[in-house]
């Protein structure tokens, strides 16, 4: 079926008439490959979002279009997603309700870089801003793992840190410098939110409002090395990357890997022995002597980078993918250590000692505010199900202190990255009166009166 077989007053038919019948996709077989991302990581989400239908997706070029789409939603009362690349892994570009997905990769470009910032528009692809600011001597202090291909905004609206977070942090410590959106009403207000005023947009989705300008942190660039250190001994090894990071020299990217999962890596498995634990570093290439020095008093060793893959292939959410594919029927969890060094190692080895073989640690370092915070992206193998399995080993995370984030949830607030949840309900009202945007994924308790900050919001607003 094509938009100009359908009826004059069809939501395809409509929207139509304002882009023209090419860049509107119908509902139904042609519109399938605009409702996948990366979900199915979770066999949880994989069921629960198997049905997702659209009744048309939008493909804008320019701002003024999308701001037309908006008000045409509104009128009509028609639910809005939108969605970039589809590189996220919880659902966060999938509808729950039929109305419209707008794909914004059509609305793309760098608009201006100056000193420590560069501003973009939605569709912007990440290392189209990355290679702008590195033409000034810049580059972003914080970009996903899959910069390739993600969008500025939908890494802002469903990532949360990424390459750099080692050295600068993730998206809450102030890498989002402004953005500016619209509000999706029957005449669109652009609302422009700066400093701390961003944090409700950060993670939430594209529940708050539809964004049209994306304004990054830039730091000064460095010329960066890949390596592997590899070790025998994982305790030692997650020793020598929480100081890496926590001390003098430049590290863009620390990605502790188990021997396990370091096998699943399988494109650069064959660069390390079985059994040898690794990091993946991409350090400033003055401190590699430096670094090679350390290893080795360290008892580990230095693996020179020689694979073809390049290392952002490896890294945060990629490990579960190269997990999916080394073993079908693994699972994640995400989670966060303690940011002190002795009580980080020793949950390190309680969870070794408890989960051997199936929580295989892998390990990814953020710094903020002057505190290393270990991060966990962590393949579950060999785990029976994911209700009373998963939530008994859940549940002795929490015991040990960790905060969990539940990747099997496409809910915003099960994911601890939402903060003040009476700044994100004021926005949300004042930007998305109708309630249109992602409806489903902020979760009731948002729209209660209880007035209460969910449990994990509160922990994400502790550490932050």
């Amino acid at each position: 079926m094509t938009v100009t077989d359908l009826t004059p007053d069809t939501p395809a038919a409509v929207f139509a008439g304002l882009l023209g019948a090419d860049r509107v996709v119908p509902g139904g077989a042609e519109a399938s490959a605009y409702l996948r991302d990366f979900s199915w990581y979770s066999p949880v989400l994989e069921n629960a979002l198997a049905d997702t239908t659209v009744d048309a997706v939008l493909r804008p070029a320019t701002v003024e279009e999308l701001r037309a789409c908006v008000a045409t939603a509104a009128r009509l009362g028609v639910p809005v997603t939108l969605r970039g690349a589809g590189t996220g892994n919880y659902g966060q570009s999938l509808p729950l309700q039929s109305g419209v997905v707008i794909d914004v990769r059509g609305i793309a470009g760098v608009l201006d870089v100056q000193p420590g910032r560069i501003s973009v528009l939605p569709g912007t692809v990440v290392k189209d801003a990355e290679d702008a600011a590195l033409a000034g001597g810049q580059e972003l202090a914080v970009m996903p793992s899959t910069y390739r291909i993600s969008t500025a905004s939908g890494f802002i609206s469903g990532g949360s840190g990424g390459i750099g977070a080692a050295a600068n942090g993730d998206l809450w410590d102030d890498n989002i410098l402004a953005v500016e959106l619209l509000t999706v009403e029957e005449e669109p207000r652009t609302v422009r939110l700066e400093g701390d005023n961003v944090r409700p947009v950060l993670h939430t989705y594209g529940t708050i409002g539809v964004l049209t300008r994306i304004e990054m942190r830039l730091v000064p660039a460095h010329e960066y090395t890949p390596l592997i250190v590899a070790f025998r001994d994982f305790p030692a090894l997650t020793a020598f990357a929480f100081d890496l990071v926590a001390g003098d020299l430049h590290v863009r990217l620390c990605s502790v890997h188990e021997a396990t999962g370091a096998a699943m890596l399988t494109p650069i498995a064959g660069l390390y022995s079985p059994g040898e634990d690794v990091a993946l570093l991409w350090v400033d290439s003055g401190d590699v002597a430096a670094l090679r020095e350390r290893v080795t008093a360290a008892g580990g060793r230095t693996i020179d980078w020689s694979a073809k893959p390049h290392i952002s292939q490896f890294p945060f959410s990629h490990t579960i993918l190269w997990a999916r594919k080394a073993e079908p029927t693994s699972s994640w969890l995400q989670c966060e250590y303690a940011s002190d060094r002795g009580e980080f190692l020793a949950q390190v080895a309680a969870l070794r000692d408890r989960y051997p073989g199936v929580f295989l640690q892998h390990v990814e370092f953020a710094t903020s505010a002057g505190r290393t915070r270990p991060l966990g992206i962590t393949p579950l193998v060999g785990l029976p199900d994911h209700e009373e399995s998963l939530e008994e080993l859940i549940a002795f995370c929490r015991e040990l202190g960790l905060i969990v984030m539940n990747p099997h949830s496409y809910v915003v607030e099960e994911g601890g990255f939402v903060g003040d949840t009476a700044q994100v309900v004021e926005l949300k009202t004042t930007c998305d009166p109708h309630g249109l945007l992602n409806p489903g994924k902020l979760g009731d308790s948002f729209f209660t009166a209880r007035g209460l900050t969910p449990p994990s919001a509160r922990a994400a607003t502790a550490r932050r």
